[in-house]
């Protein structure tokens, strides 16, 4: 209390000072939490990707000729790849092959109320590897990817725009003019949500599945599986390169090649082109780049506005030294002191961060897979309210507080009493 007390009374006595430094700690906090909660977005569990964690991720296919090399070709993987390697893999609990997102026509039977919607194209293991929240029904099983009892599951809005209600179960609709059931109704997904995102998701045909020859383990589709723990990541690397050798050895001169997938989610996001992987290296130092800068300017000049504090005080710093004070008394005394404004700046700039990241949120999510979609760019609750944000931002206050005091604290602190007290 005497600490709160003694910070107050400052703030009152340089209430300019005060003001400059709990805005500069404002914008520094601003910027870095604004970095750490797109980090958080991008790559952390958020519904309904709850499983990023501990996910795996096929994405690019190789066919070459190992005979003659200039005969290879890359592109997305397929649903043959998903039954021959990945589901047969004793380490993993769930997997499924999508597609991005495409446009498609969705209306009542009539042909009424058209929409322009974001389709996905899925397979029943999607309801396993991604958790959407179902408003009504279910996602569609196997027994319901062809025919008269082609099933489909569609997003709140689209129900509501087409019937009017989310209450739709068993209704028919046509997509792209084929007359499909509705089996399920989910609460709209975030356009962030990179791979769970659509409007629409409708079941691809089963014959995908079936592997012909080497050019059915190419398509356009994305992998995903879900491991118990992603402690049990390099077993299932390696389980899943034992697969891929064991197809290869029946097709001949022409083989597949997964590039040393599959990906984490960190890679796997970044993981744009199909022949080239990401820089995960150079993006780390990015990231650590931006930090450090961040932190170090601002603090450069807090340290300045520190040093004129101080210099006010020393007098009265040297009247506690005088009855008693040590260095480090005063030290602690003088870090306490701007932690406290140090937090209030930290505060406000938590808040503006959240601010700022939801007034970008189409900029800093947009991506190459969902260039042109209709959906929101909704963020997760879970992700900004989480308890390592709050935590991250309280260390960087205490880090911006230690850079910008630490040194002018300990400069007044040493200097002599008589000084202290003759200091005008």
């Amino acid at each position: 209390m005497i600490m709160i007390r003694q910070s107050f009374t400052n703030l009152r006595q340089n209430p300019l000072l005060s003001i400059i430094s709990i805005a500069g700690t404002a914008f520094a906090i601003t910027m870095i939490m604004s970095i750490v909660i797109t980090w958080q977005t991008k790559y952390a569990d958020f519904a309904p990707e709850v499983n990023r964690s501990r996910s795996l991720y096929v994405m690019a296919m190789h066919i070459y000729n190992e005979k003659n090399h200039n005969q290879q070709s890359y592109s997305l993987a397929s649903p043959a790849f998903l039954k021959e390697c990945v589901l047969p893999l004793k380490g993993i609990e769930a997997a499924t092959a999508f597609s991005g997102t495409s446009g498609a026509l969705v209306s009542l039977t009539d042909g009424g109320n058209r929409l322009k919607v974001d389709r996905k194209l899925t397979d029943a293991g999607f309801w396993k590897v991604f958790e959407p929240r179902f408003l009504e029904g279910r996602g569609f099983g196997e027994e319901e990817c062809v025919g008269s009892a082609k099933g489909v599951v569609v997003a709140a809005s689209v129900a509501r725009k087409l019937f009017g209600k989310t209450e739709v179960i068993g209704q028919q609709m046509l997509l792209n003019r084929e007359s499909v059931r509705i089996v399920g109704v989910v609460e709209d997904v975030s356009v962030a949500a990179k791979d769970a995102y659509a409007q629409v998701w409708a079941p691809y045909h089963p014959d995908m599945r079936q592997a012909t020859n080497v050019w059915s383990y190419m398509s356009d589709m994305n992998i995903a599986m879900v491991a118990k723990s992603a402690a049990d990541f390099p077993a299932i690397r390696e389980e899943l390169s034992k697969r891929v050798e064991a197809v290869n050895a029946g097709l001949g001169d022409l083989k597949i090649d997964i590039m040393e997938q599959p990906d984490n989610i960190v890679t796997h996001v970044n993981h744009v082109w199909c022949n080239v992987g990401p820089d995960l290296t150079m993006l780390y130092l990015q990231y650590i780049l931006a930090l450090f800068i961040i932190l170090l300017v601002p603090s450069l000049n807090l340290c300045g506005l520190s040093s004129s504090r101080m210099q006010q005080r020393m007098a009265e710093l040297g009247v506690r030294k005088a009855f008693g004070g040590t260095k480090w008394v005063l030290v602690r005394q003088i870090l306490n002191e701007n932690l406290f404004l140090t937090l209030l700046g930290g505060v406000a700039g938590l808040l503006l961060s959240y601010l700022s990241v939801y007034l970008m949120r189409e900029w800093l999510f947009t991506n190459s897979g969902n260039v042109g979609t209709s959906g929101e760019f909704s963020l997760s609750m879970s992700v900004l309210f989480s308890p390592w944000v709050f935590l991250l931002a309280f260390a960087f206050c205490v880090v911006i507080n230690l850079m910008s005091a630490a040194l002018p604290a300990w400069l007044a602190a040493r200097r002599p009493i008589v000084e202290s007290l003759n200091d005008k």
